[in-house]
């Protein structure tokens, strides 16, 4: 079962505008430029935040359960930003 992402949902609705409003395409393409550049921004920071979150994990649990929950990690951020397979 596929589980869209933020970005496969920010795509598909970008697609729709297009298809609506062709006479303001370059505005909505600005626009559309915009929300993506400020999706990848969150993107970034939501990465960012999580990395120093479990980065205490491996002063105060050891190397091995830091390593476990960087991969716990990077599975639940992919997941939130570009889907399931």
């Amino acid at each position: 079962m596929a589980v869209e992402g933020k970005f496969d949902q920010l795509i598909k609705q970008k697609r729709a505008f297009l298809k609506q409003s062709t006479k303001d395409y370059s505005t909505g393409g600005n626009d559309m430029l915009d929300d993506v550049a400020s999706v990848i921004e969150e993107a970034k920071a939501d990465l960012n935040h999580r990395l120093e979150v479990i980065s205490c994990i491996k002063e105060d649990e050891g190397e091995e359960a830091w390593r476990k929950e960087c991969l716990s990690l990077h599975e639940i951020w992919f997941e939130k930003w570009f889907g399931k397979s």
